[in-house]
C-alpha cells in the first residue's frame, strides 16, 4: 500500500512501500532502503506475459544512462531470470507482493516506477514492449527532474 505524506503547504507525497527482495544472480537480498538518501531509483515491473528477453536487452540498452543520471536501476520479475545481462539487479518477487504493493496493473507487459532520493513517487507508468524505448525515456527524465528540485 502507498503511503501519503504531508510535507510543505498542500503538497503531498506518496512514498514508495519498501521492499527487500532476492537477487535473482546470487540470491542475496536486495533491500529499496539501502538507496534512501543516495540516490533515486528506477523500477521496472516486468509481467509474466512480457517477452523477457528483449526486455532486458532493451533496459540493459539503457542503463548507462541510468547510472549516468546517479540513478538505480532494479528490475523485478516473478521467476529468476538466470540468463539476465550481469549488468542488471534483477530481483524476483515470486508471490508478487511487491506487484500488489505497488498496484502494477495486471493487464501491462510493463510497469515502471521512478522514485527520487528520499523515496518519493515522481513516476508511475504503464506500457507494452513496443513502447519500451520511449517509457524508459520518459522514467529517466522524471529521475532527473526530481534531482534537480532538490540538488545536493
Amino acid at each position: 500500500m502507498m503511503h501519503r505524506v504531508q510535507t510543505i503547504g498542500t503538497i503531498e507525497e506518496v512514498i514508495a512501500p519498501s521492499f527487500t527482495l532476492l537477487s535473482a544472480r546470487d540470491g542475496t537480498p536486495v533491500s529499496l532502503y539501502a538507496f534512501r538518501h543516495r540516490q533515486p531509483v528506477g523500477l521496472v515491473f516486468l509481467s509474466q506475459e512480457s517477452d523477457i528477453s528483449r526486455v532486458l536487452t532493451e533496459i540493459n540498452r539503457m542503463l548507462s544512462e541510468f547510472r549516468q543520471a546517479g540513478a538505480a536501476l532494479l528490475v523485478i520479475t516473478r521467476e529468476p531470470l538466470p540468463d539476465a545481462p550481469p549488468e542488471l539487479t534483477v530481483l524476483v518477487d515470486r508471490e508478487a507482493d511487491v506487484f500488489r504493493r505497488y498496484e502494477c496493473p495486471w493487464h501491462c507487459a510493463i510497469c515502471l516506477f521512478g522514485l527520487d532520493r528520499y523515496g518519493a513517487i515522481v513516476h508511475r507508468s504503464a506500457c507494452e514492449e513496443a513502447v519500451l524505448t520511449a517509457a524508459l525515456r520518459e522514467l529517466l527524465k522524471a529521475i532527473e527532474f526530481s534531482e534537480m528540485q532538490c540538488p545536493e
